[in-house]
This record gives structure tokens, sequence and C-alpha cells, in this order.
């Protein structure tokens, strides 16, 4: 008979996990934090919808063409998922994402998303009156956390998801042969991502790729081969491919590597971590640069712009600083100050395991 109970065990289908309001894999940062719940949930099965036309097959999430539903338990992904571009109005993108919330609350918890300065006025009120019912809340920035609190939701506080991802060693050697075909040493490599601005973000597009041509000049200047790592492939503003271009018009010598197009066996951000670790200067601006970098045990110079950078700055006491004071020469001295510098990301990686594991521990025990 306990044979038989064995094998009835093993015949059980694993359990079934969403991971909703997932936005694209063409977004490293996004990506990233689909492979970190991937590492946190072995032997679960995980599921998601996102708009792309051929999502990222490696990130070991089974994508499919609709919202998924039918689970045992959802998890609210990805980071700013809950801005709201038209501050004094609710736009429908925003409302589609609210409405996953409201699909199963008791089944669902919210990890490692920060609520953006952009939702406000009723847009929050009507976030903080859904989150009230989720099993969990935990976000990765302070005020975020101070928000929500203040609204009278129970949220924690912790870091982003993405923080216990490793790279490998395939993508290492990777990583060594796009700088060897570039003719990039290592060692003077400065890697810096970009980001075009909208309506999302509150900052000048061409003032910021005036600076950034600048910065790289001087970077040039001092020696250094500045590389632009395309950090999102994704859409409207957030494709990296114009901005990176535009720099690069004014900064000729600035080199552009694209994770996406040229390097499909290995995902994107484990691409980007083995080349945070190779090189000696990270320069980020896109917020999972400065979160892979550090995964990476590499400390960055992080140029922020919205709360979730500003906050990774404050409570890990990074070099960095506001993106609108960014003046490149002025700054040159403390960005080649971090040349080298090593981060010990062990505690950061086992804080977020052990707030994962309690909004786990919140769902109802049948989930």
């Amino acid at each position: 008979m306990q044979r038989y109970q064995n094998c009835l065990f093993l015949l059980t289908p694993p359990v079934r996990i969403g991971l909703i309001n997932a936005y694209s894999t063409l977004n490293l940062g996004d990506a990233a934090i689909y492979s970190a719940f991937r590492k946190l949930l072995p032997g679960v099965d995980l599921v998601g919808c996102v708009q792309d036309e051929r999502p990222d097959s490696t990130l070991g999430v089974t994508f499919l063409p609709e919202r998924p539903r039918n689970c045992e338990a959802y998890i609210s992904v990805g980071g700013d998922i809950f801005n709201n571009s038209r501050e004094w109005f609710v736009t429908k993108a925003f409302l589609m994402n609210l409405a996953e919330l409201r699909h199963s609350p008791r089944h669902t918890f919210l990890f490692g998303q920060s609520i953006p300065r952009s939702c406000h006025g009723l847009s929050f009120f009507l976030l903080q009156r859904y989150f009230k019912r989720l099993a969990a809340v935990c976000v990765r920035d302070a005020e975020s956390h101070q928000r929500l609190c203040a609204a009278g939701v129970p949220a924690r506080l912790s870091y982003d998801i993405a923080f216990v991802l490793e790279s490998s060693p395939l993508a290492e050697a990777t990583a060594r042969q796009c700088l060897e075909r570039m003719a990039i040493d290592p060692a003077q490599a400065a890697v810096l991502s970009v980001r075009g601005f909208d309506t999302m973000y509150g900052h000048d597009n061409d003032a910021f790729v005036t600076r950034i041509a600048e910065l790289s000049l001087q970077l040039s200047g001092a020696g250094l081969r500045p590389v632009i790592l395309i950090q999102s492939g994704a859409y409207g503003s957030d494709n990296d491919l114009d901005v990176a271009a535009a720099i690069q018009a004014r900064a000729p010598d600035t080199a552009i590597l694209n994770p996406f197009v040229d390097h499909p066996a290995v995902p994107s951000w484990q691409l980007a971590m083995a080349l945070f670790s190779l090189v000696d200067i990270v320069i980020a601006v896109r917020f999972h640069t400065a979160v892979l970098s550090l995964a990476a045990g590499r400390v960055p110079y992080h140029l922020h712009y919205s709360n979730k950078g500003r906050d990774l700055c404050r409570r890990l006491e990074l070099p960095g600083c506001d993106l609108a004071s960014l003046n490149p020469a002025s700054m040159l001295p403390a960005i080649l100050a971090t040349r080298g510098r090593l981060f010990a990301h062990e505690p950061v990686r086992a804080q977020v395991r052990c707030d994962f594991q309690w909004c786990l521990d919140q769902l109802p025990r049948k989930a």
C-alpha cells in the first residue's frame, strides 16, 4: 500500500503560481525579477503573461497568451508597475493592473515593487484600498513603505528580489567575448546604463543626452572606454537604443552593447551581471543596473531619478547623486573613486530570502 501511495504522490501536479502585472522580458530588470522568482520557487509551476511577441524562454517562466488564472497563489511582480502617468486622472493601464489584485486577494501578495510618486490622489487611494485586502505587501524602498504604512497598509520593507541572482560561467565567458570583439580591455571599461524619459519620470530627455554624452567624453579623457549597456529594448520610451545612439553621435568613442540581439543563449540580466563583475567602473542610471552590479559584488555610481534609486543609495550608503544634479566634470573624481570597489551582498540577499518566505507564510495554508 505504501508503494502505491508514493506513486500517487509523485503523480501530484506541482503547485501553480501566477506572476501577475508582469510587463516584458525585453526589459533586463523585469527579466531579472522573473528569474529571481524562479530561483526562490524551485519545483513550482510559474506562469505569467507579458506583451512580448516572443518572450524570453530562458527565464524559467511559462508565458501564457492570457493573464494567469486558476492558480493556487498569485504574486504581483514588476517594478514601478503602478505608475499613473496622468497625475490628476486614473489611466486605463493603471486600472487594469489594479484589477489583477482583485481576482483572488487572499491568495495574492505583492513583493519587491515601488509606489511611484506619479501614483497619488485618487490612484493612490484606490491602490491602498486594494492592498489592504492582500495576503501580504512587501515593497523595496522606504518611501513606498512609509506612504503605505501611513495609509494603514501593513507593509513590509525589503530590497529588490533580483538581489538573490547570480551569474554563470557561460555568461562570464560571453561577456569576455563581447568585450574582446569590441577590442575593449575590461580594466579600462566604464559601463553605463541609460534610458529615455517621458511623463512617467520628470526629466528633460535632451538635457539627459547632453549630460551623459559629456560624461562619456570625460571618461574617455580619463583613459577609459565608455560602454552603454542596453538595459531595455521594450516599448515607447522604455527602449534605450535611440538614446544610446544619440549619445554615441556626440561621444563617438562610446561603445554600445545590446544583450537582447547578440546573445539569445544567455539571459540578458545574467550577461549584465557578468559584465559588471569584469569591468572596473559601473555607472547606473537605470535602477537594475545598480541592483545587479551590487548582486555581482561591485559598487556602482548611481545616478538615480526616482525614489527607488534614492532609497538604494541611502540604505546601502552607495556613491551617487540625483540625475538632475549631474555635473560630469565635477563628479568625475567621485565616479573614478568607485573603481574596483567591492560590495558584500550576502546580508541583503539573506534579507530578501527571509522577507519572501514571510510573504509565502501569509498565504492561506491550503495555498
